[in-house]
């Protein structure tokens, strides 16, 4: 039998078991067993990541600065390395040394990776007052499909129905022409949940900067790069029945952005406007002994380009659509299937034409835990892309507690995983570098760690550290031919590493609580290249620092806070052949603040300095980034206690 002939059956069969319980408990169970409802707690890609790292998000970060772009939060709390063109520009982030084309990013279940690019710019992703936002370090194709090749952001807004009437607004200014706008709602009767988010941010961007391309590094003034940006996002959840749901997700994001120039060049007065919107339903009901989810979504991306009068537009819609079942087999067995489609149809001026893909996967995703201290995953998917063949994904994973006591937990865990991604609509139709006979990427990460869990009387916190291997086959890159750039399939790309991760938590007082983190990643990603003797080299990839630490600290006492955090970025390459590189560089930020409370009322005043270190630093080569900086600002909420 061929390897999809075999997932076929294996996906039938799993199904028949789904949907038929009564044949099961006949033919496997002689006698009539009533089975104890097991309730699985967490996220459902935390439950069937066993082996996998994977991290939450501060959130009280995104909800003291509501409207705060992913890509600084990410800057601030993670060891990922954060490109961006500039202030507001574009930013992109990717895990383990691969690309930002290497980075999924899923809202709610839904990839939102442009499909022109295959990458998420994080400077228009501002996360509504209600997300939250996870991390997975690592492979993740079996769950997350194709892109997910170095790691995942989930981005998810969480359903709740318990009685709650609360509105939020916030006003922030700063350095720079900087000014923020932000205001939340949400209300709960317990049958009826509505969440509501909207954020206008603006900017100058006028900053003095460091000309390091002229001679004696003269001052000048930041030139065209001012942008403004507008969010609304609104959730509706109805309860149908005990048993029943439905949830309506609306996300609408609308940018302009003068196109910062880089230094030693000339102003050639570009512009750029993004139009992100995002529709989905959502219906979660309980058939055939589990739980079915039902998902609809519709996505239009405009990204408008005009440089010297000359425009580039491109507009793509998205529609996708999945099916869900999840269900306890046993007692100590989980088991999930589903099966997802999108079609692409994509109005680009540089294709010279319109452009429709469709693409179909389906999946299974088991959790099996044998005892308390024993979690296994086992997970597979298969996809069918037009025009390709991607690679069947599975993933093997687990988690396995080595000691138990009252003040300490310690667990190991491993995982091996496949990853696929499908060359882009760009790296396939733009004319004239498209190359139509690309390949897909292929590859395998391994990864194993541990993670210990510790009290000691006021003092808690959690100490995480990972090795991991990542190999990939007919890696996708744009290299210089000629007079145009064009995307290859490079033979192989290695990279290797460690990560680490300590976060902590002490009762100094009553009312004096500290708290910090720090966050480390060494990373290897090369690819072999000749030098002048013909003799391969192996060399690290651009753009891929080898060290990054992130790290941050914070003390309250009664209603006041004081905040700093910290990263350090090594050395950058910025070709292949590593001859050129940018300097590392070190940032830091603080921030003050207090609480007032009144009964229902409550306003929160607080004040930033960006850049504390006011230092000159790149992370794109001759893209200025602001100097030091600060922002003052005052909110306001309103909570109806329950």
């Amino acid at each position: 039998m061929t390897r999809r002939a075999v997932f076929f059956a294996y996906i039938l069969g799993l199904a028949s078991t789904l949907l038929a319980p009564e044949t099961y408990a006949q033919t496997q169970l002689p006698d009539t067993v009533e089975l104890r409802a097991v309730t699985v707690a967490g996220h459902k890609y935390t439950r069937y990541a066993a082996g996998s790292r994977t991290q939450a998000v501060d959130s009280l970060l995104l909800s003291r600065q509501p409207g705060i772009t992913l890509a600084d939060v990410l800057q601030q709390r993670s060891p990922l390395y954060l490109k961006s063109y500039g202030n507001g520009m574009t930013a992109t982030v990717a895990f383990r040394g691969t690309t930002a084309s290497h980075t999924a990013v899923l809202w709610n279940g839904l990839n939102i990776a442009l499909p022109t690019l295959g990458l998420t710019d994080f400077a228009l992703l501002p996360p509504s007052a209600h997300t939250q936002v996870a991390l997975q370090h690592g492979p993740g194709g079996a769950l997350h499909g194709s892109g997910a090749v170095g790691g995942t952001v989930l981005l998810n807004n969480p359903i709740s129905f318990e009685s709650r009437r609360e509105v939020q607004v916030q006003q922030e200014l700063g350095s720079f022409g900087h000014r923020r706008s932000a205001a939340s709602g949400s209300f709960s009767d317990g049958r009826l949940s509505l969440t509501s988010s909207f954020t206008r941010t603006a900017s100058d961007n006028d900053f003095r900067f460091r000309n390091t391309t002229v001679f004696g590094a003269p001052r000048e003034t930041q030139q065209n790069a001012a942008f403004k940006q507008t969010s609304f996002a609104q959730d509706l959840h109805y309860k149908l029945s005990q048993n029943q749901r439905l949830t309506v997700r609306g996300w609408y994001v609308k940018t302009h952005r003068q196109i910062q120039p880089s230094m030693g060049s000339a102003n050639n007065h570009a512009v750029q406007d993004d139009e992100n919107l995002r529709l989905m339903a959502e219906w979660q009901g309980q058939l055939a002994g589990g739980t079915t989810t039902v998902r609809g979504a519709w996505f239009k991306d405009r990204l408008d380009y005009a440089e010297k009068g000359t425009p580039s537009l491109s507009t793509v819609s998205t529609y996708q659509s999945q099916v869900e079942h999840e269900r306890q087999l046993l007692p100590h067995l989980l088991l999930q299937v589903g099966g997802e489609a999108q079609l692409f149809k994509a109005e680009v001026g540089g294709y010279g034409g319109n452009v429709d893909e469709t693409r179909f996967s389906a999946y299974s995703w088991l959790r099996y835990t044998p005892a308390d201290k024993l979690q296994i995953n086992l997970n597979v998917r298969q996809a069918w892309v037009q025009s390709f063949n991607p690679p069947f994904t599975p993933t093997l994973g687990a988690n396995y507690t080595l000691l138990a006591t009252e003040g300490n937990t310690l667990t190991a865990k491993a995982n091996v995983s496949r990853s696929y991604r499908v060359p882009t609509l760009n790296d396939r139709f733009w004319y004239p570098s498209g190359n139509p006979d690309l390949k897909p990427e292929n590859g395998w990460g391994y990864e194993a760690g541990l993670v210990h869990a510790f009290r000691q009387g006021k003092l808690t916190g959690t100490t995480e550290i990972t090795g991991y291997r990542l190999k990939v086959e007919d890696w996708i890159q744009w290299q210089t031919r000629g007079a145009y750039s064009e995307p290859v399939n490079l033979q192989n790309v290695r990279g290797y590493g460690m990560e680490a991760d300590y976060r902590w938590n002490f009762q100094a007082a009553e009312n004096v609580l500290l708290s910090g983190g720090l966050a480390y990643a060494y990373t290897i990603s090369e690819q072999k290249l000749p030098n002048a003797w013909a003799e391969l080299q192996d060399r690290q990839l651009f753009y891929v620092p080898k060290h990054k630490v992130a790290g941050w600290a914070e003390v309250r006492y009664r209603n006041w806070w004081l905040a700093t955090d910290a990263t350090f970025t090594s050395k950058r390459y910025t070709d292949n052949d590593n001859n050129n590189w940018l300097d590392p560089y070190a940032l830091i930020n603080a921030s003050i603040g207090k609480t007032f409370a009144w009964r229902t009322f409550e306003a929160q005043l607080q004040a930033q300095v960006q850049n504390l270190s006011n230092t000159v630093y790149q992370t794109m080569a001759y893209r200025a980034m602001p100097p030091r900086n600060f922002r003052i600002s005052l909110g306001l909420k309103w909570a109806q206690q329950p």
